[in-house]
């Protein structure tokens, strides 16, 4: 329970850096769509989602601690923008982009049983 804990954290700090990009260019309407008739996750893909969210969640550890001990707004912006882009560097390294890694996490976050197919690859 508490890797999933993890990784829904790292999901959330993920899907809203990596995302917002993503979301702001959909037409008005189309999310709700999309996420009923969300396509399957194969194997492959929720393999790969699960590692990049390892590497997220390490990632997100890292600059949490800094983020704490940034001296002014200033700094905290530049941490936030590295840990940003390293994010994204783990899930494309992956083999993910990160319109397909939000995909797949807002569909874990709705859908138990791909949460436990994440978990039994973990």
């Amino acid at each position: 329970m508490n890797n999933l804990k993890t990784l829904t954290a790292a999901i959330a700090f993920a899907t809203f850096s990596l995302g917002a990009t993503s979301v702001m260019a959909q037409p008005e309407g189309a999310a709700p769509a999309q996420q009923q008739q969300a396509a399957p996750v194969s194997d492959g893909d929720l393999k790969k989602f699960v590692d990049a969210s390892e590497d997220v969640a390490k990632i997100r550890d890292e600059f949490s601690q800094k983020l704490n001990n940034a001296d002014d707004q200033e700094k905290a912006q530049q941490l936030q923008q590295e840990a940003q882009d390293k994010m994204l560097d783990a899930v494309q390294k992956s083999g993910l982009d990160a319109m397909k890694y939000n995909e797949i996490a807002t569909q874990i976050q709705a859908d138990p049983q791909l949460q436990q197919r994440a978990e039994s690859l973990q």
